[in-house]
């Protein structure tokens, strides 16, 4: 060989051998990816194990697995109300495997003024809805009220004398309780809790008056005489408590929320595993199993495209930036 290329100049001769190893090595460097997935997809919840974004997500992620034919393993990383397992997923390599079970937070910190270490729409690929949960308007047992009705009459005849709990600032059960305040003209003062369970146990003395709660507390409060439900914030009635109105129902449609849980990844996924995960999403949600698994401790499927569930994270955002400024709330304020 060294015969053959002996009279060729030094350039030329780096020249070609350069250009034959560049055709040696393309076919290899164009092979595709391996198929996905090829390992376990981590899905990770930016809350405590046991609530019920945990119980959701485990209950879509084993069906999404199967639909994907592999596995999806849960994992959880709590910390700054969410913040810590969303910046996580958002910096992560964006191959498919590392995901997020995205909660209303997404759409309501940005409009609380939080300094966010990732973009809800710039940094994540958005797959689609997965699940629903309401809210549910509930007074204490101790309260003279069964309805929305008379609990309006009894808080307007007593300006300042009732008061209603919640689990935080910015949770959807605190904005919740703040809309359908801003709709009734209620004077109530907010006391603040660090999550429901310390604000149950006073809700159940009397000491708290009201509140809006997550459907699986409402359910498990109501079964034991605790506490009185009067009113859904979802579209339609809870199968829980179908004899309960929705908040449009009792005359406040303003106060309507709908908690939403979905599924999210990193930016900049390959479109055909993105494609891939949103189908395999689809198929999951349409699984018996999955529908009566969240119906059991108070959801709902949910679904939407990801431009539809881009389109609701923008108008969530918007609907609560607008509240903040009318009620003036800070994230100092908890």
């Amino acid at each position: 060989m060294y015969r053959l290329f002996r009279h060729l100049p030094r350039r030329r001769l780096l020249a070609l051998f350069a250009l034959s190893g560049a055709v040696a090595l393309g076919p290899v460097m164009a092979q595709p990816e391996g198929p996905f997935p090829d390992r376990p997809i981590k899905l990770v919840v930016p809350l405590s194990p046991g609530g019920v974004t945990d119980v959701f997500a485990r209950v879509v992620g084993q069906q999404l697995g199967k639909e994907l034919g592999g596995t999806v393993v849960v994992e959880n990383r709590p910390g700054g109300d969410g913040v810590i397992g969303n910046a996580y997923v958002a910096q992560a390599k964006p191959d498919g495997y590392t995901l997020l079970f995205a909660v209303p937070s997404l759409a309501i910190d940005p409009a609380l003024g939080r300094k966010l270490p990732y973009d809800a729409l710039k940094d994540f690929t958005l797959i689609g809805l997965a699940a629903a949960s309401p809210n549910l308007l509930v007074v204490s047992a101790k309260m003279p009220v069964e309805d929305v009705k008379s609990l309006v009459q009894l808080v307007h005849d007593n300006p300042g004398k009732f008061n209603y709990g919640h689990p935080g600032v910015g949770t959807t059960a605190h904005l919740s309780f703040e809309l359908f305040k801003l709709a009734a003209r209620l004077d109530a003062t907010a006391i603040p809790y660090k999550g429901s369970a310390p604000m149950i146990v006073e809700l159940a003395s009397g000491q708290v008056s009201m509140t809006s709660m997550a459907a699986i507390l409402a359910m498990a409060e109501s079964k034991a005489g605790r506490v009185r439900v009067l009113a859904t914030t979802a579209p339609n009635r809870s199968p829980q408590f179908p004899n309960v109105p929705t908040m449009a129902e009792a005359g406040y449609p303003t106060a309507m929320v709908q908690p939403w849980f979905g599924i999210v990844g990193p930016a900049g996924m390959p479109p055909a595993v993105a494609d891939k995960l949103v189908a395999a999403l689809g198929k999951a949600l349409t699984a018996p199993e999955v529908k009566q698994q969240l119906a059991a401790v108070g959801g709902d499927v949910a679904t939407a495209t990801p431009a539809e569930f881009r389109a609701l994270i923008e108008k969530d955002t918007a609907r609560w930036t607008s509240l903040v400024k009318q009620v003036g709330l800070t994230v100092s304020s908890n």
